[in-house]
């Protein structure tokens, strides 16, 4: 199921973490909520041997988002691009873990 979220601020609020561990476990029959997110873009950096990492920091007016994508494919992006987000969110680490991403 795939959750358009409004602002950055609404995935570090108690009331949504409280709805999100309602949903557990999460495996196998039971998958996760994925969340699209629209932010710009903050800063990215590539990370791994072969740099097919990303990590990247998106920001709005309400906070800010860490996003992690293990096998990226990021076009050239720059600081500003506005962008949307597709993940899982690991809210013990307070991250998404990106599924699909796109500049917008």
């Amino acid at each position: 199921m795939l959750f358009e979220v409004d602002r950055i601020a609404t995935l570090h609020s108690s009331e949504f973490l409280a709805l999100l561990k309602q949903g557990e476990p999460y495996g196998v029959g039971n998958e996760p909520p994925q969340f699209a997110v629209r932010a710009r873009l903050k800063n990215h950096v590539l990370m791994g041997r072969n740099r097919e990492h990303a990590r990247l920091e998106l920001e709005d007016s309400s906070g800010l988002l860490k996003v992690l994508w293990w096998f990226h494919k990021l076009p050239c992006l720059q600081k500003g691009d506005l962008v949307r987000v597709v993940g899982t969110y690991d809210y013990v680490d307070c991250k998404l873990l990106c599924i699909n991403f796109a500049r917008l």
